[in-house]
């Protein structure tokens, strides 16, 4: 406290009697370095304050007695644990519409992602985003000094059989949120793990809100979907091998309602025709399946759960004969008129054996020319 000197005369005692020592103003409580501008920073911390707390902090000496100071969100960041909790819930609700089943991982609880673990793995520099390599860490409160500060991690991977894995990042990219998702799942030749920012507008949109302080909704479906097990035809169910023109090898696994060919996995539903698919919620990973019946040949056609436009591809099982043997076939096809790209077989040796064989009765994509 500073002292102020005063002369003391008989004409001034009076005064002196009642005149106070001289005091400089305190300082606020808290410091909002984004308080003097209108930043997403600031929009976001007002928001949460809003939402949240309710309270404010200001000092009693503060000129600016009417303004806020700092919630929760101000003094830690864009991230705090009302969020994270508000993430999980919304996890809990969106994993259901997926199908799908996912945890939450931490620095003190890793996830085996295809034998990497995170979210350790993200300060191994390893990390690239639309394949271009990025500086990367984890983040209790969504600042830091890189470009991407990683505040939640999520993977299937305890949950999935086969190579069908997810990992989801959710993070702040330049202040902004984003849902990265990668299934990669073998090392690349440039020893790093590509990620990109998910298609999935809920999930995009719900981590979006929960970073505003706002509440993060599923939008509810008009149709009734439900899995396709009563529909994909029973001789489809295993899997097959074919060899393409450039001679290498593909499989397409098919079970009563899931499609995985060379490691990318469909889940199979089916749903009311009159909906409108760009009203449904975002799936990536979902196929709407229908059957038809072409040339004798019952074929499971399935489009992408959200396509608007397009034939999708088919898949249909065809008995022709190899040597004197009669042999299961199975038929790829796309287009208006199920035209054949590949064939496949019930094993490799048979795939070898016929790679590049045509059949008479089987309309391939070189009929159309």
């Amino acid at each position: 406290m500073k002292l102020c000197r005063v002369l003391v005369t008989p004409f001034l005692v009076a005064l002196l009697l009642t005149t106070t020592a001289c005091s400089s103003n305190s300082q606020p409580a808290f410091a909002n370095k984004d308080s003097k501008n209108t930043s997403t920073q600031k929009k976001i911390g007002e928001s949460s304050t809003k939402k949240k707390h309710g309270n404010t902090v200001a000092s009693a000496s503060s000129k600016n007695t009417g303004s806020s100071s700092n919630s929760d969100t101000a003094k830690s960041g864009y991230w705090n644990s009302s969020k994270a909790v508000a993430l999980s819930k919304f996890m809990d609700q969106w994993q259901e519409t997926m199908n799908q089943q996912y945890e939450s991982y931490t620095p003190a609880k890793n996830v085996n992602f295809y034998g990497v673990n995170y979210p350790d793995e993200l300060a191994k520099k390893t990390t690239a985003v639309d394949n271009q390599q990025v500086s990367i860490e984890w983040s209790n409160t969504g600042k830091g000094k890189k470009e991407y500060e990683v505040v939640a991690v999520y993977s299937d991977a305890e949950h999935v059989q086969d190579m069908g894995e997810h990992l989801y990042l959710f993070v702040l990219h330049n202040g902004q949120p984003k849902v990265l998702v990668t299934q990669q799942n073998q090392g690349m030749p440039d020893n790093l793990i590509h990620f990109k920012q998910t298609e999935n507008t809920v999930l995009n949109t719900g981590f979006a809100n929960i970073i505003k302080g706002q509440s993060a909704t599923i939008p509810s479906s008009n149709s009734q979907s439900q899995k396709a097990t009563s529909i994909v035809p029973t001789a489809l169910r295993r899997t097959w091998y074919g060899y393409d023109d450039e001679g290498n090898l593909n499989t397409i696994t098919i079970t009563d309602d899931t499609l995985i060919a060379n490691g990318s996995k469909t889940y199979l539903h089916t749903r009311d025709t009159n909906v409108d698919p760009a009203q449904e919620p975002q799936h990536d990973d979902w196929g709407s399946a229908s059957t038809t019946n072409v040339r004798g040949i019952n074929f499971l056609n399935i489009r992408g759960w959200n396509q608007t436009a397009g034939d999708g591809d088919s898949y249909g099982v065809k008995q022709e004969n190899a040597d004197g043997q009669n042999i299961d076939v199975m038929i790829e096809a796309g287009g208006a008129d199920f035209w054949c790209s590949q064939t496949y077989y019930t094993s490799t040796d048979l795939a070898k054996k016929l790679q590049g064989q045509k059949y008479d009765d089987i309309t391939y994509y070189d009929d159309a020319n």
